[in-house]
């Protein structure tokens, strides 16, 4: 193979297809827009195309808006199909990538097969956004899943996991620890921000009376997140005295199912819980809240909500799943999982330490947010690493350790 030429290498890593299972709300795909918004504003040398498994969610818009090319091959959940498989191959074969970028387990295995539809050896990453703590939560298909996962990771360039609990966690099962790579999730610091006028905003958005601390959770409505669990803490602080109120916003959200409705109708007053379903204007309200809660029973990798919140300034209790402690570092407090008398016990904790020491975590997290997950800092090392990887096909490296390649992004191998 001939070696690249100089001007090939200056516009390296060029066209890179992300190819992920939706772009319906959830972590990964925030993930994916953000750091395609963030490659726009640079015009840093890398083109991003975006396929979707799935049907066009919420995020398509925002891609078009940032001049990002997106398809879809329409698919129902769980149902490739040859006619999926085939348009996924007329795609990649029609836009030659030169680097494939699978997002969450679907994506990944289907960035596999689009190596079919490209005419030379293009480097093939996969992202990782799970954790998986116990395997026998999951669902079957899940876990038929993920043992293919596991057979076919020995094949592909690099794993990127935002989650170093989870890297761990997947190799345990079978997933080839030397592929691993450590990005984390990055935030735009300058929408997520402490602003002191949020209070009001977040009063008159959800109708809620100035009394009173609020506790926010801003997660989908789904068993992992374990909704019932914070709704039993929130039970036992106000029993014990404390005046405070459960903000619960979200995707499905405001048609919370009765397994939800009864844990209210046993721990709390009416008045006492707010719900909201999808919004697009978290961060112009999620400042003014007190105490951001994430009482995830397992699945959690890093969680967005959190990021979001310390780069508000906002404080938070969390379960210990996937790297939810790490994340906060002094910016909040982990509970074990499924415990709500200890996130009821940190969440009290946290309402007595009052304001001034609240806002000074709040800044501790926010300063935290500002040194390790920047979102323009984590684009850079989603570039260095798509450089580096293509580089090395290119030239005809063969294999390339995802060590080396992590070094040369200044990412983590792990």
């Amino acid at each position: 193979m001939n070696a690249p030429t100089p001007a090939a290498i200056s516009a390296m890593p060029g066209l890179v297809q992300h190819i992920t299972t939706s772009l319906d709300v959830g972590g990964a795909q925030s993930m994916l827009v953000k750091l395609v918004e963030a490659t726009a504003a640079k015009r840093n040398g890398v083109r991003p195309a975006v396929l979707s498994l799935m049907r066009p969610g919420s995020f398509t818009h925002r891609l078009r808006q940032s001049g990002c090319p997106t398809y879809t091959l329409g698919m129902a959940r769980g149902y490739p199909g040859p006619i999926g498989l085939l348009r996924l191959l007329r795609i990649t074969g029609m836009l030659q990538p030169d680097l494939l970028q699978g997002w969450m387990y679907h994506g990944n295995l289907a960035a596999s097969m689009a190596q079919l539809a490209v005419k030379r050896r293009v480097p093939l990453l996969w992202n990782v956004r799970h954790s998986l703590a116990d395997p026998k939560v999951e669902k079957w298909t899940s876990r038929a899943l993920l043992s293919l996962s596991a057979r076919l990771s020995r094949n592909v360039d690099g794993i990127i996991y935002n989650s170093r609990t989870a890297a761990n966690e997947h190799a345990a099962f079978g997933f080839d620890a030397s592929r691993a790579i450590h990005i984390p999730n990055g935030f735009d610091l300058t929408r997520y921000r402490p602003d002191a006028h949020a209070r009001q905003r977040l009063k008159s958005l959800f109708g809620m009376a100035d009394d009173g601390m609020v506790i926010g959770m801003v997660a989908r409505n789904h068993p992992m997140k374990d909704h019932v669990m914070l709704v039993r803490a929130i039970g036992k602080v106000r029993a014990s005295g404390r005046d405070c109120r459960l903000l619960l916003v979200g995707p499905g959200m405001d048609a919370p199912g009765a397994a939800l409705m009864q844990a209210i109708g046993e721990c709390l007053p009416p008045d006492a819980v707010t719900f909201a379903g999808e919004r697009a204007d978290v961060a112009d309200w999620l400042p003014g809240v007190d105490i951001v809660a994430l009482s995830s029973a397992w699945g959690e990798a890093f969680p967005n909500i959190l990021g979001e919140a310390m780069a508000c300034g906002v404080p938070c209790v969390a379960t210990d799943v996937g790297d939810s402690a790490w994340v906060m570092g002094e910016g909040g407090r982990s509970v074990p999982p499924r415990d709500a008398d200890a996130m009821a016990a940190a969440l009290a904790g946290l309402a007595d330490l009052g304001d001034d020491a609240r806002r000074a975590m709040g800044a501790a997290g926010r300063s935290r947010a500002v040194a390790h997950f920047d979102i323009n800092d984590i684009a850079v090392r989603y570039r260095r690493l798509y450089a580096s990887a293509v580089r090395h096909a290119m030239q005809g490296s063969g294999s390339v350790s995802a060590s080396a390649l992590a070094s040369e992004a200044g990412a983590h191998s792990l």
